[in-house]
């Protein structure tokens, strides 16, 4: 069973990173037929750095998700490795979405010009039919891989609950309690990537290098990646006083989601843009496990002191008034009573 277990761990974390190596392959051949297309000239439309962008969007995503599934294998956590599946379901769709974009790009540039009716594009060569393939060819790996890590995280699943349980030895309570840290962990690590995915493309596509919001937006990715390290760490040590910050950068958090939202929504120059309905969906999947991760670490401040740090922290939980073990030697008699009764299921 516990090679079986290590086995299904191994692949599972394999598919991901050879999914990560293929995509990576992929996009730097496409990314290198788009910059050997287009001209210097090209970087006064927003086609231009919406493709380096995109591609680097979708190879993060593979690279982060293959961080997350080491992090789950490590410390047992099946909800986030479901939500693994979840984000890599959210990157095909975002690599489907990329396809037809990257055709309506090949299709409209050759026919844009810059000032003295100068070509943004090589005219003498169409891209299309050598990336047309490749660009294809992602969110089919990806889908095919979306299938096969759904499978192993059926398998790791039963695994680690069965680990969890005997983490807890029964106590219903310490296993409530050790759920709500896992469920903040799964909401705060899934968010941080969708936040990520919204900043990148908010700041290099919308506010596109516009200071002091440039520098501002993209200071939130070092903002996140401490809050984000630091709200487990003082979860598993229980500081109750640097909990509360981390919970108030959750607000402040929620709040910035919330702004941005209302001005891709609004009717100013930042709601004027190409990728407007992508940013959305990355907002709006931000503010909602935003929400969540707030609500979360609430709820594990409020367990703090009862019992649920030794258990993170690797020591035996002891079950508290619900069953006395007592160990049965190989010499104790067996009442008369008891040795001529039949096993019953009654």
């Amino acid at each position: 069973m516990a090679t079986t277990g290590r086995t299904n761990e191994w692949i599972f974390g394999g598919l991901l990173a050879v999914q990560a190596l293929v995509i990576l392959i992929i996009e730097v051949y496409i990314l290198v037929e788009w910059q050997g297309w287009v001209t210097p000239l090209a970087i006064q439309i927003t086609p231009s750095y919406i493709v380096p962008t995109d591609a680097a969007i979708i190879w993060f995503a593979t690279i982060y998700e293959f961080s997350l599934s080491l992090d789950a294998i490590r410390h047992k956590n099946n909800l986030l490795v479901f939500a693994i599946c979840i984000s890599n379901v959210f990157g095909v769709a975002f690599a489907a979405m990329q396809y037809p974009s990257m055709k309506g790009f090949c299709e409209t540039m050759p026919l844009q010009r810059a000032m003295y009716d100068d070509p943004l594009v090589d005219l003498s060569r169409n891209i299309w039919p050598n990336i047309q393939g490749p660009q294809l060819a992602v969110p089919i790996f990806m889908g095919v891989c979306t299938l096969a890590i759904w499978w192993f995280a059926f398998q790791l699943h039963t695994q680690y609950a069965w680990s969890i349980y005997r983490s807890v030895q029964g106590d219903s309570h310490a296993k409530s309690r050790y759920l709500a840290y896992e469920v903040y962990v799964v909401f705060v690590k899934l968010g941080a990537f969708f936040i990520i995915c919204f900043v990148l493309q908010y700041g290099l596509i919308d506010v596109h290098f516009i200071e002091p919001e440039f520098a501002l937006t993209l200071s939130v990715i070092p903002a996140l990646a401490f809050v984000m390290v630091a709200g487990v760490y003082f979860i598993r040590k229980e500081y109750k006083i640097l909990m509360g910050f981390v919970i108030i950068c959750h607000l402040a958090m929620i709040a910035y989601l919330l702004s941005r939202i209302v001005v891709l929504l609004g009717h100013g120059l930042l709601a004027n843009t190409p990728t407007k309905n992508m940013m959305l969906l990355f907002a709006f999947a931000s503010l909602i496990l935003s929400v969540l991760s707030l609500l979360c670490g609430i709820r594990c401040f409020m367990n703090f002191g009862h019992g649920l740090r030794p258990i993170l922290e690797g020591k035996t939980h002891f079950v508290r008034d619900t069953y006395d073990f007592h160990t049965i030697s190989g010499h104790t008699p067996i009442p008369d009573v008891l040795s001529h009764r039949r096993l019953s299921l009654a």
